[in-house]
């Protein structure tokens, strides 16, 4: 009997010490909740597409936006490898619900994505534009899918 005290006051202390050390500190890492995830996560990658592509007629004059730098070519590739990265995230379970249309709809980012990435390989604006549009395309077949309310419908 003695050493089941014993041994559970050893126990007992060890956890105490342990429970309250730094290292027994558990982070645990918030889950963004699909409004987050589509703003500002996925359209401000967005922007970047749309904000690199294309022209802006004034009576000034007319703008190109197509890059011009490494670092503004630069940003849309940064762009397009974050727009696949939330691809992903937008197909996990618990934002797909398991929704078939979903997923595909989370798919075409992808290869919207991909067009773009392609774009700045070939220092193509106009393909670059073009895979803007096609990224507008996903955003607004996704919407009007999707979207009710000023919020994503949870049900099909």
């Amino acid at each position: 009997m003695v050493l089941s005290i014993g041994f559970c006051g050893l126990v007992c202390a060890t956890l105490l010490v342990y429970g309250c050390s730094q290292k027994a500190t558990i982070e645990i890492e918030e889950v963004p909740t699909l409004a987050h995830v589509m703003d500002p996560l996925l359209n401000d990658a967005s922007e970047v597409f749309w904000d690199s592509a294309g022209f802006i007629d004034t009576y000034e004059g007319t703008t190109d936006l197509t890059p011009t730098t490494e670092e503004g070519w630069q940003k849309v590739i940064d762009a397009a490898d974050e727009i696949t990265r939330l691809s992903a995230v937008l197909q996990e379970e618990r934002y797909s619900l398991n929704r078939p249309a979903w997923n595909e709809l989370s798919k075409s980012l992808v290869a919207a994505a991909d067009r773009g990435r392609q774009s700045v390989v070939d220092r193509d604006g106009a393909e670059l534009f073009e895979a803007g549009a096609q990224l507008y395309q996903v955003c607004v077949a996704c919407h009007q899918t999707f979207w009710s309310n000023n919020r994503f419908a949870i049900d099909e």
